[in-house]
């Protein structure tokens, strides 16, 4: 899970092309939806990052 540099992350998605979009109001948005999944990625990856940070210093 871990490295001696830092946890290892999950990839960040990858925002949809802006072609993507056809602009005419889906709900919800292929933006919406990328939006929504950077949320949760970035969640997921201060809880990794905050259970390596615990573990390192418990090692210590």
């Amino acid at each position: 899970m871990s490295t001696a540099q830092g946890p290892k992350l999950p990839p960040k998605p990858e925002p949809p092309d802006p072609s993507e979009c056809c602009g005419s109001g889906c709900d919800p948005c292929i933006l919406e939806l990328y939006d929504d999944e950077l949320e949760r990625w970035e969640a997921r990856v201060e809880r990794i990052k905050a259970q390596w940070q615990a573990e390192q210093a418990g090692q210590q």
